[in-house]
């Protein structure tokens, strides 16, 4: 990915997404609500074991990057977290009806989603990258998964790129498309796609390279090809029906990223400072 690319996004997301206009909408005071509860509840973890974003143990609890962040927004609330799994499509939707307060759930902002949701703040960037079997000597660069099998999890910007109308917020120039003429296989969450993978149904799945690299770790037999897809920003998301709340959390975010703090957790769980703009 081009340094240019990095500074726009940067420059466009950190400051420009965040930029919530308090009465833009009817305001619902999430804040109050969160109060009189006693805790704030963040919907995470969209689809289950994705550390180091997010996963629950064996007894119920979450752990990992975004569990981490929502406990730090949580705490300069003055508020505990409460953690639910919605699920994927009902966190993208919008309209959540006081069910949960926000998402902290590696949701990457598009010009759709905006139309549901608000964006208050980024709090990562994440590298997308093809996956392969250890074993396939065919596909060496993303270039070599033209006109192959390749999966994704449906409703995600993996989908858009392969079918080239992936847009970071009106700019076109920001994405190269290196893959034509996939045959694309969607599949409704992560598991299954790596498990297509896995078992010879697809021949390469476009995914985050950290939860690729986990897969790894794990002892999957699976290898990424070199180079990225497209680098993708994160962003913290919340109802449309409370501005005034997204400015507050939008303010939270950006204090974290002033103190370090996102970075430290980003490198705990990471690696890296995947917070911080990665040359």
């Amino acid at each position: 990915m081009r340094a240019k690319t990095f500074v726009w996004l940067l420059l466009a997301l950190l400051v420009g997404v965040s930029g919530i206009r308090v009465g833009d909408a009817r305001a619902d005071d999430v804040m109050q609500r969160a109060q009189a509860r006693g805790a704030l509840v963040v919907a995470t973890a969209p689809v289950p074991g994705q550390l180091p974003q997010a996963a629950q143990d064996s007894e119920g609890r979450y752990r990992g990057y975004d569990v981490d962040v929502s406990n730090e927004i949580g705490r300069r609330l003055g508020l505990p977290v409460r953690f639910v799994s919605p699920g994927w499509n009902a966190v993208i939707a919008g309209d959540w009806k006081g069910q949960w307060d926000l998402a902290v759930a590696s949701i990457t902002p598009t010009e759709s989603r905006e139309q549901k949701l608000l964006f208050p703040g980024i709090y990562r960037f994440d590298a997308a990258t093809l996956v392969v079997r250890k074993d396939n000597t065919t596909i060496e660069r993303p270039a070599d998964a033209s006109g192959k099998r390749i999966g994704v999890r449906k409703a995600t910007t993996f989908e858009d790129y392969l079918h080239h109308n992936l847009v970071m917020y009106n700019n076109p120039n920001a994405i190269t498309y290196l893959i034509n003429d996939p045959q694309i296989r969607t599949y409704a969450d992560r598991e299954q796609v790596v498990n297509a993978l896995l078992t010879g149904q697809v021949d390469a799945i476009a995914t985050s390279l950290a939860l690729a690299e986990y897969d790894i770790a794990a002892g999957k037999p699976l290898r990424t090809v070199e180079g990225f897809l497209f680098i993708e920003p994160v962003a913290v998301a919340v109802d449309k029906s409370d501005p005034k709340f997204a400015q507050q959390v939008g303010d939270i975010l950006r204090a974290m990223r002033a103190d370090g703090t996102l970075g430290t957790l980003a490198e705990k769980w990471f690696g890296i400072d995947v917070a911080g703009l990665v040359p």
